[in-house]
């Protein structure tokens, strides 16, 4: 969570100062940049107060768990840190049930208050299969992943 909170605040700060700074020549055209600029920022930024982090989801043949969340967040190498829960990924992995996994193994929502989990629930948890197994090359979650805009 606090990995995700920190690239998420780096984001914005580089959305609001960067962009907007950049979009500040003179003129109409600098007025209208800095005002789109300010506007995307807004946008990102615009949680309600909400938690960016809303699920954790462990998917089989995948090292490490995913997060998704209100907001897509990425690391400074441009991997995702939080999955946007509005992206095929994401809902592929919501669409899945306790009878019909798939390929997730453990399905949590979380209940937080900004970078704190104050309370979970196990949607889909497969019994007798570990989470986080090792990857192998080509496994469905990665051909998503590849084939998925960043």
């Amino acid at each position: 969570m606090d990995h995700a909170y920190d690239r998420y605040g780096t984001r914005l700060a580089e959305m609001t100062d960067g962009s907007v700074a950049r979009a500040s020549a003179s003129g109409k055209d600098g007025i209208a940049n800095r005002r789109e600029a300010e506007e995307r920022a807004a946008a990102y930024g615009g949680r309600g107060g909400e938690s960016l982090v809303i699920s954790r989801v462990d998917v089989r043949d995948e090292p490490r768990p995913w997060y998704v969340g209100r907001r897509g967040v990425r690391d400074a190498e441009n991997e995702p840190v939080v999955v946007l829960r509005t992206t095929p990924l994401a809902k592929k992995w919501f669409e899945a049930h306790q009878d019909a996994p798939g390929v997730v193994v453990l399905q949590r929502r979380l209940r937080c208050a900004q970078r704190v989990v104050e309370d979970y629930s196990d949607e889909i948890s497969v019994p007798g299969v570990p989470s986080g197994m090792p990857s192998e090359a080509g496994t469905e979650a990665e051909r998503l992943r590849v084939a998925s805009p960043r």
